[in-house]
């Protein structure tokens, strides 16, 4: 008797640690997905405007070539005061994966950042905008080859009526 109810202990010590085993596998699996694979997967299917059939190969020689341009609009990274601190990690995750996905696939001459890129500049000391900048350049990393042009936006120096002369 004792043996069977060992046996029976076993098999399900065993049966609980497999299905703990596929359990684990399908959530990294999900997880692998969601937080990485997706964005490459959607980003895949987008494509540039294809060249005007009229351009010959000595046009594009000549400079005439197209111009891969990535225009990025009110980025609103959070900053230590309204921000919960999860959703900025979120938020600021989701953003560098997208950018980085599309940047790796589509290869841009030039990105081109339009303004609203903090959320809280109108609250921010010099230090704690050089924080928000510096954090802004390791979400946003360019290859060397890749120009990019910021523009500034309202919610960076402040909001209407309120801005920072710094």
């Amino acid at each position: 008797m004792k043996s069977w109810k060992m046996v029976l202990r076993r098999s399900k010590y065993i049966l609980n640690v497999r299905l703990i085993g596929k359990v684990a596998v399908a959530l990294a699996s999900v997880m692998c997905y969601c937080e990485f694979l997706h964005y490459y997967i959607v980003l895949f299917q987008c494509h540039w405007p294809e060249l005007d059939p009229k351009l010959t190969v000595q046009d594009i020689k000549n400079d005439a070539g197209p111009l891969r341009v990535m225009v990025l609009a009110d980025t609103h990274l959070l900053g230590t005061r309204n921000g919960h601190w999860f959703d900025k990690l979120r938020r600021e995750w989701q953003m560098h994966r997208a950018f980085q996905s599309s940047i790796t696939l589509h290869d841009p001459d030039l990105v081109i950042f339009l303004g609203d890129l903090f959320d809280e500049g109108k609250w921010c000391k010099p230090s704690e905008f050089a924080e928000y900048v510096q954090r802004f350049h390791d979400l946003f990393r360019t290859p060397e080859k890749t120009d990019v042009l910021v523009a500034v936006g309202n919610h960076d120096v402040g909001f209407h009526y309120s801005l920072n002369p710094y």
